[in-house]
Formats: C-alpha cells, sequence, structure tokens
C-alpha cells in the first residue's frame, strides 16, 4: 500500500507507452510465487474469454470486451491465447 499511487503511475504509464512486458513484469510478477493462483486468475480466464471471443467472431454484430490490463500482458496474456486460437489480435494506439 504504501507504493500503490507511484505503482499505479507505472502501469498507466508502461501501457499509454504501449510495453505490456513492462506491465507484464509489474503487475503479475508477484504471481510467481503462487503459481496455482496465477493459473486461476490469469491464465485459465485468459484462455476461457479467448474461446469466448473467437466464438463469437462467428456471429455477426459489434461487441465490446473488457478486462484489466493484467489480462492484457505476459506470456499467457488474451492476446497469446487468441494467437493459440488463430487469432490475430492488436493493440489499438489511443
Amino acid at each position: 500500500m504504501p507504493k500503490l499511487e507511484s505503482t499505479m503511475a507505472t502501469m498507466v504509464d508502461e501501457w499509454a507507452k504501449g510495453d505490456p512486458e513492462a506491465l507484464a513484469r509489474e503487475m503479475n510478477d508477484s504471481l510467481k510465487d503462487s503459481p496455482e493462483v496465477a493459473k486461476v486468475l490469469l491464465v485459465d480466464r485468459n484462455a476461457r474469454w479467448a474461446e469466448w471471443v473467437k466464438t463469437r467472431l462467428g456471429t455477426p454484430g459489434t461487441v465490446f470486451v473488457a478486462v484489466g490490463a493484467g489480462h492484457l500482458a505476459g506470456k499467457d496474456s488474451v492476446q497469446a491465447q487468441l494467437a493459440k486460437l488463430g487469432v490475430k489480435a492488436e493493440r489499438v494506439k489511443y
């Protein structure tokens, strides 16, 4: 908690710069000590979301999907899971 403000500022900056790997290190490194928690909170959820997105892409219409930034960074990110399913995802600059 003492470093929450600076940590959040760093994470927002990393995301804004388009540096998901730095963001992954900042957000997800603490989960390395609890791989079972990481599996439940990130890896499994990301895989399920990716499956849903791929299925939904086959249905006409527009859908907005929102996830926390931690799900969009690292080797098990939603984008990485989509890539495993043959779906290309790209970051939109803002």
